[in-house]
């Protein structure tokens, strides 16, 4: 897997659906499920209903593209969101896959969106592997590193 970036904006709610949180607030979502859909591999049946808006910033692009795409996507229905936030949970969602561990830097007019909005912050972080570099002596690299014939087998 290669290093990449993603900022989800999600509202759920027991009471408001999709199409209500849309009407209240202005935003046109990416993605949204109701009460009683079945989603996922596993077909697991959701207990409530949401609405999610994905960074438009491109995937390799920084943590802090993401997040200002995001804000200024809604920006604009802040109040509006904050609004609903009572009857709703409202998640910024960071994920990122990482060779290894970045730093991570919110400016505080960033912050202070996400408190207009009655937002949690919410950052994964997956570590990725590299896989081992392969060690000397393989197939093909005789003394030298002059190639070798392969090694006969059978009759």
């Amino acid at each position: 897997m290669r290093e990449q970036t993603a900022v989800r904006f999600k509202i759920t709610s027991t009471t408001l659906s999709a199409v209500e949180i849309q009407t209240r607030t202005g935003l046109t979502p990416d993605e949204t499920w109701k009460v009683g859909d079945k989603r996922g591999p596993f077909a697991v049946v959701e207990k409530v209903h949401g609405f999610v808006l994905d960074s438009k910033a491109l995937f390799n692009a920084t943590l802090d593209d993401h997040v200002k795409a995001m804000l200024k996507r809604v920006a604009p229905s802040a109040q509006k969101v904050g609004a609903i936030a009572p009857q709703c949970e409202i998640e910024f969602s960071c994920i990122l896959h990482r060779k290894k561990s970045p730093p991570l830097r919110f400016q505080r007019d960033d912050l202070r969106w996400l408190g207009v909005m009655g937002a949690r912050l919410d950052v994964d972080i997956f570590l990725l592997e590299e896989p081992p570099a392969p060690r000397g002596g393989g197939f093909g690299a005789g003394a030298a590193g002059t190639a070798t014939e392969a090694p006969k087998t059978g009759s």
